[in-house]
């Protein structure tokens, strides 16, 4: 049984790893360009975020909080995914940034990554400030404590875009693994970024259905045979010419030589 388990460990692990590594040992870092800017932007916020000026900026730009109002924290999402995380440090960030978009840039395209990316990290924000409504509405949900915490970081849109990856490859013991994880995360963990996770969890698969089944309906349109060439002696619709015995009742055109000469009138 393990081995089994590990034969198909290591399976998934090259469909999912394989065009990725081949394509950085073929040195080409064109491929990847997206997941070098967004590591490369982590960085500069770990770095800035130090000093007095920097840590205002990336306060002002890139921090969510969800005791903030909703409009002015729409404004910040773009970057909030970028932004360092308060429970991990940047350069485990910047780690899982590298090696998840990377593979996403693979295996689901540029604009795929960008669009899934944006749109669950704006998707898991509006759902932690659901629950924090839920939480002083109802007394269930997340505590009121964490709409103060600092809601930053790429984990949310890791966990999607490796969902995303994994069921495309159908990798499903590596799926199963991360889900594993994430759900064990939240049981241990029980805080908003945990719940976020699990909300992850659910985004990627909804991602997966979403941008597949667009993909699959494209695929599966017909394909028009070419028609063949007009056979000889057919018009420009391709029906054949009309023979002269096709038209009842009309009399055939005579030869020229054929047409009997006209009499000479008498004087």
């Amino acid at each position: 049984m393990l081995q089994l388990a590990y034969a198909r460990l290591r399976a998934e692990a090259a469909a999912v790893f394989g065009p990725p590594w081949r394509a950085a040992r073929a040195g080409k870092l064109t491929a990847f360009p997206v997941a070098l800017t967004c590591t490369a932007l982590i960085g500069v916020f770990a770095l800035i975020q130090h000093t007095t000026a920097g840590w205002w900026v990336v306060e002002h730009v890139a921090g969510v909080y969800q005791a903030l109002p909703l409009p002015l924290i729409l404004l910040r999402l773009p970057l909030s995914m970028l932004a360092p995380a308060p429970d991990l440090p940047a350069w485990g960030a910047m780690l899982q940034v590298l090696v998840v978009f990377a593979l996403s840039e693979v295996h689901l395209g540029r604009m795929r990554t960008i669009i899934t990316a944006v749109c669950v990290n704006g998707l898991t924000t509006v759902s932690a400030r659901i629950m924090v409504i839920i939480g002083l509405q109802l007394a269930i949900g997340t505590p009121q404590v964490d709409q103060y915490e600092l809601d930053t970081g790429p984990s949310t849109v890791v966990v999607a875009l490796s969902i995303y990856v994994a069921l495309k490859c159908r990798a499903y013991l590596i799926l199963t693994i991360t889900a594993v994880a994430m759900a064990g995360e939240a049981i241990a963990l029980p805080n908003l970024a945990g719940r976020e996770h699990l909300v992850a969890l659910g985004l990627g698969v909804a991602a997966y259905l979403i941008g597949e089944r667009r993909r699959l309906s494209l695929g599966r349109l017909p394909r028009s045979a070419p028609s063949p060439p007009p056979p000889a002696g057919a018009d420009l619709a391709g029906q054949p010419a009309a023979t002269p015995a096709a038209t009842a009742g009309t009399p055939l055109p005579l030869a020229p030589d054929a047409v009997p000469p006209r009499p000479t009138p008498r004087p």
